[in-house]
């Protein structure tokens, strides 16, 4: 049984305490390098310790036994070195710049969890896992995770990503309809919703025509438009992304 004395402690600080010990130990070498034409280094390490191991439920820490202790697990540590080139091989790259740590979503913790299990770190992470490689989530963790909040997880960070622009407003006429035309980039690139994209002229619902990543097909009829005053148009993407524009001095009924 473990001393009451003894302080607990989780196998992730240990293990990183003790490597960045190792690291520093190669820092000294390599400028120990300059000076010397032989010396000696850590190649390979091996570690065993007596230890009493606790579980609340959802962490693992450790106790050291002490000597005489009685009743404590044997753990052994191998350790070995790697090379920089090995590590881009065998790990993956670390959040980019731009991208959301699932740490920072609104999200239950459960979820969190269970995303963190299966090596999902990122948001970006989640949509290479779910729209890239097809993983159906909620068999994978048994319904653990809710598909409807996942999806909009990944079309919310989508948009902090890669954000709406529009440059460019005309009216045409076509087939018999006046038809305006918003040209830009990231416009609708949440058509997977069946209520987006959706937009209003002076609070009056438009229907829309087509919609791409860079265009967007509005039908407007004569009444949505104000002759001498600014027509004002609302358009909503998807839940993420909704932008304004005042078209008075842009575009003209034709």
């Amino acid at each position: 049984m473990a001393s009451s004395g003894n302080k607990s402690w989780n196998l992730e600080s240990f293990l990183d305490s003790l490597i960045f010990e190792l690291d520093k130990a190669q820092d000294t070498l390599s400028v120990k390098g300059l000076n010397r034409r032989l010396t000696y280094m850590v190649q390979d390490m091996n570690l065993e310790l007596q230890l009493f191991p606790e579980f609340d439920g959802d962490n693992v820490r450790f106790t050291t036994a002490k000597p005489g202790e009685k009743g404590a697990s044997k753990i052994s540590f191998q350790l070995g070195s790697i090379s920089d080139s090995q590590i881009r091989e065998v790990t993956r790259p670390p959040i980019q710049q731009g991208e959301t740590s699932i740490d920072e979503v609104d999200l239950p913790e459960t979820e969190r969890k269970e995303l963190k299990k299966l090596g999902i770190k990122s948001t970006e992470d989640l949509r290479r896992t779910v729209q890239d490689r097809n993983v159906d989530l909620g068999k994978v963790t048994e319904k653990k995770l809710n598909y409807g909040s996942l999806a909009n997880l990944i079309n919310k960070a989508h948009r902090q990503e890669k954000p709406p622009s529009v440059a460019k407003a005309s009216l045409s006429k076509s087939q018999g309809d006046t038809v305006l035309t918003l040209e830009g980039s990231n416009l609708a690139s949440a058509q997977s919703l069946d209520q987006f994209p959706a937009a209003v002229i002076n609070d009056q619902p438009v229907e829309i025509l087509s919609a791409s990543d860079k265009q967007l097909k509005l039908k407007v009829k004569q009444t949505h438009l104000q002759g001498q005053g600014g027509n004002q148009l609302k358009v909503a993407l998807d839940p993420y992304a909704v932008f304004t524009m005042n078209l008075e001095s842009q575009v003209q009924p034709p």
